[in-house]
């Protein structure tokens, strides 16, 4: 199938994209992108950033067309490989079986995942291990840890979400939530159950929101959750949001790669809760 006759969906914007921004677009469906567009893949994690990033860009390129579609890390590398995009928005960088002399990914943005527990626990900091057996169930006491005698609540984000997805490799590698954990469609209500349980205990995308005084973050092996320590990568569920292609940053696209890295680009970062990288 040639590149541009794919049918994509056309991405004028989704969702929040800071006040400065359209506050609100719509994704129009479109059989066939015209020459002279941008065609981009962004993992879930991604697509607020990118669509906002797409927004500003037209709005400085009047004439450019920006085609987004939501996939995954995989389809999104193997796409660009083939031509078939011409940038990749991924959560994680390259694996040293992808990345040739052709493939060129660029850090953006860097996320941090945090873990919430009630405010009322005396537990502060956690092993990764001492984690996972919580989040998965394997450690169903908090006296496992080192708590008290108090059953775990696992609080998570719903099946199908591109948040608990990403919670599940980036914190379990692979693995999966606790069966009787509870599920939440939004942030907002993970952190509302975690802090209505005293055993509760769940993990969020932090988006330099303050957090109601229920609940309060951990330290993991004794880092706790802060810009610096994410931009060092001693927080250890601190993670990259990249942009991939392949060949030269030339046309369209090296001037979209470009602005996402430029101090306007970067205040977009910062304007969603992302660290900005520049």
């Amino acid at each position: 199938m040639d590149r541009r006759t794919a049918s994509l969906a056309v991405a004028v914007g989704a969702g929040f994209c800071g006040t400065a921004l359209l506050a609100r677009a719509r994704l129009v469906g479109d059989g066939a992108a015209q020459p002279g567009s941008l065609l981009i893949s962004a993992a879930g994690a991604m697509l607020g950033l990118t669509t906002c990033w797409a927004q500003a860009f037209r709005q400085q390129h009047g004439d450019a067309r920006v085609v987004i579609e939501k996939g995954g890390a995989m389809p999104a590398y193997i796409a660009a490989r083939r031509g078939v995009i011409d940038l990749a928005a991924m959560t994680r960088p390259l694996t040293d079986a992808e990345d040739d002399a052709s493939a060129h990914h660029y850090l953006v943005a860097k996320g941090q995942i945090g873990i919430v527990v009630n405010r009322a626990s005396p537990i502060l900091d956690l092993g990764r291990q001492q984690l996972q057996a919580l989040l998965t169930g394997a450690a169903a006491n908090w006296r496992e840890v080192g708590g008290p005698d108090m059953p775990v609540q696992v609080v998570a984000r719903g099946l199908g979400t591109s948040a608990r997805q990403f919670a599940e490799e980036v914190l379990l590698a692979g693995g999966d939530f606790a069966p009787a954990a509870s599920e939440y469609d939004r942030a907002a209500d993970v952190v509302a159950a975690v802090g209505a349980h005293p055993g509760g205990i769940g993990a969020i995308a932090l988006r330099g929101e303050r957090l109601p005084p229920a609940v309060r973050l951990l330290a993991i092996d004794g880092v706790g959750a802060t810009r610096s320590t994410a931009l060092s990568g001693r927080y250890p569920f601190a993670h990259g949001f990249y942009l991939l292609l392949y060949g030269a940053a030339d046309g369209m696209r090296g001037d979209f790669l470009r602005y996402a890295r430029s101090t306007a680009g970067q205040a977009i970062v910062a304007e969603l809760g992302l660290i900005p990288v520049r």
